[in-house]
């Protein structure tokens, strides 16, 4: 019943081998022997490699530090099966950690089990890292995922569900879908869906014709996650577009009856030709073939598919709860970036707290093994830190204006009250505004740190971002930024969603107020902002109102199509320089663009 899709006997030897309490490192032992004098700091560092690399770090008490290494190297998804030596050094060297204060370093792979190539990480680790003398281990992909939500909810215990494209690859296939019990202390499996990757390779456009499987794959198993990433293929997206088919999908309707392909359970049958097939028979109808249908009906492709997996979540979930009862929930893994499937998870749950974790994607593995590395050396798993999801770097007003003295630029050093009223003098009058201050947010959604910022009464604001700074299709929305107690005055959702990971209804009547970020159904994608969150948002946002009568900003990533989220004060002034952004502000200083 638990461990339906894989071997039990692996299964019970995992499960006795993640209990299990761990090893005590070389490290440690020698230091028993020493006479006890001033506390030395200690430090654990998490890995992620793969797509989406990402560096975190954790002290003695919490975590102290994340982000993606393409926020470092500046390539889009990092995608990279090689240590990130040089990142890492910048990490270190940002946080004053020599290495020798790392007591335990954990990485997590991509869809291969990350212990068959951890001796050879290892032995790259202690060759870039010689005075590095603490554990090294590896850990399983959608542990890292579920340990990474768990810490970063604050909660004590909770269930955690992961689905992404694909876990760690093993001898009967790479996990799905997953359901884990993570406590401070504890976390086993529960359960777990396996797929079956097929001979056929792949990572290539023709993923989405039924006829380019060999006939012994297309009965083989897929997971959520990449038979979403398939239908994104055959809207005529890429890796990694996703989101596009999330937008799409709004402006069409489902193409046939699904219903009987819905799981119960984790033990149902998705195969890399469902979907497929169904779309090559309309087409067949309509004397088409496959990709002139999709061309064609490409709105009701993503919509059909999206429609299923809503659903399809949506029970998971409910046999999830029904089986392993539990208040408080968790969700990690790429495919609960999908803002339409995490609403109706929020609405059929009233009555437990639900944890969406902004780094969902493999960037939030290394927060996972982070954790992970700090239980090996405590048995107990780490804190969220008060200052989440903002973990990254932070530059301060000097390093901001030794950036703009570089290139002679001419800004003003304001005050964070004259910067709040000139900033709503701004952008009540159409301007818009590339902002970076603070810490860095954690996973891919701006959260008023590394931000763009617009009116979004006039949908001026979008035309001007769509081509001239963001540069991406005009039917993709944008997102609002909203007072959290205003929420419920604009939209039909009144609680907090402080990371824009669920959509909400804009009621009729705002929704020629503020159509900038408003979708073609009625929808967006909403950030509240409340007391407990960024007070400087906050204030940003009321007095924007107290001028417009709108509770509401356009907020959207601080990056274009090609390139990732600005990281630091150069990121942000080269985006600037190259795009049609009218102000740009770095910490307290406020830089126009002239002419």
């Amino acid at each position: 019943m638990w461990f339906a899709c894989s071997p039990p006997s692996v299964r019970y030897i995992a499960l006795f081998l993640t209990m299990c309490k761990p090893e005590r490192s070389k490290s440690q032992a020698s230091n028993d022997n020493r006479e006890l004098s001033v506390p030395q700091k200690r430090y654990f560092l998490g890995l992620h490699i793969g797509h989406d690399r990402a560096i975190t770090v954790a002290d003695d008490t919490n975590l102290v530090f994340h982000t993606a290494v393409e926020r470092l190297d500046r390539k889009k998804h990092s995608d990279s099966f090689h240590l990130p030596v040089e990142e890492i050094k910048t990490v270190l060297l940002y946080l004053n950690v020599d290495v020798s204060e790392l007591r335990g370093v954990c990485i997590s792979y991509l869809a291969v089990d990350a212990s068959r190539v951890s001796m050879t990480l290892e032995a790259s680790f202690r060759d870039a890292f010689p005075d590095f003398e603490g554990r090294f281990s590896a850990l399983d992909h959608h542990l890292a995922h579920a340990l990474g939500a768990k810490v970063c909810s604050g909660f004590d215990e909770a269930l955690v569900v992961v689905a992404d494209g694909a876990g760690d690859q093993r001898l009967w296939g790479s996990q799905s879908e997953t359901i884990y019990h993570v406590s401070s202390d504890t976390f086993y499996l529960l359960d777990e869906r396996v797929q079956s990757p097929p001979l056929t390779y792949i990572n290539r456009p023709e993923f989405y014709d039924p006829s380019y499987f060999r006939p012994d794959d297309q009965e083989r198993q897929i997971s959520l996650g990449l038979k979403y990433e398939q239908i994104t293929y055959l809207c005529g997206f890429g890796p990694g577009q996703a989101g596009q088919t999330m937008a799409l999908a709004a402006f069409g309707k489902p193409l046939f009856d699904y219903r009987n392909m819905l799981p119960k359970d984790l033990s149902f049958s998705l195969r890399y030709t469902d979907f497929l097939r169904e779309f090559e028979a309309l087409a067949r109808a309509d004397g088409l073939s496959l990709i002139q249908f999709a061309k064609s009906r490409r709105s009701d492709i993503a919509a059909t598919y999206q429609a299923y997996l809503s659903e399809a979540l949506s029970a998971i979930v409910k046999d999830a709860l029904d089986r392993f009862p539990s208040k408080r929930v968790c969700f990690s893994g790429g495919l609960f970036l999908n803002c339409l499937s995490n609403r109706r998870l929020h609405d059929e749950h009233p009555d437990r707290e639900l944890f969406f974790f902004p780094a969902c994607n493999d960037e939030g593995q290394s927060i996972g093994t982070a954790a992970y590395a700090y239980w090996q050396e405590h048995s107990r798993l780490p804190r969220r830190p008060k200052e989440f999801p903002y973990l990254g770097r932070e530059f301060s007003d000097a390093e901001c204006e030794a950036a703009l003295n570089s290139l002679d630029l001419q800004y003003d050093r304001l005050s964070d009250d004259s910067l709040l009223d000139r900033l709503v003098d701004l952008l009540s009058a159409g301007n818009i505004v590339g902002l970076l201050r603070g810490r860095s947010e954690c996973g891919p959604r701006a959260l008023g740190h590394r931000s763009i910022l617009a009116d979004p009464r006039s949908m001026e604001s979008k035309r001007r971002l769509d081509e001239g700074i963001k540069r991406r299709a005009e039917f993709r929305p944008y997102a609002p930024m909203i007072l959290k107690e205003r929420s419920g005055e604009v939209t039909d959702f009144v609680e907090s969603a402080p990371h824009m990971l669920v959509t909400a209804s804009v009621k009729p009547l705002d929704r020629d107020r503020i159509p900038s970020v408003v979708h073609v159904d009625g929808s967006t994608r909403v950030q509240t902002v409340g007391s407990d969150d960024d007070l400087w948002l906050r204030d940003l946002l009321e007095r924007f109102n107290a001028r417009t009568g709108v509770p509401v900003l356009l907020n959207t990533s601080f990056n274009d199509e090609v390139q990732p989220m600005v990281d630091s004060p150069s990121d942000a002034i080269d985006m600037f320089r190259s795009t049609d952004l009218d102000v740009l502000v770095l910490g307290n200083c406020l830089h126009l663009k002239r002419g």
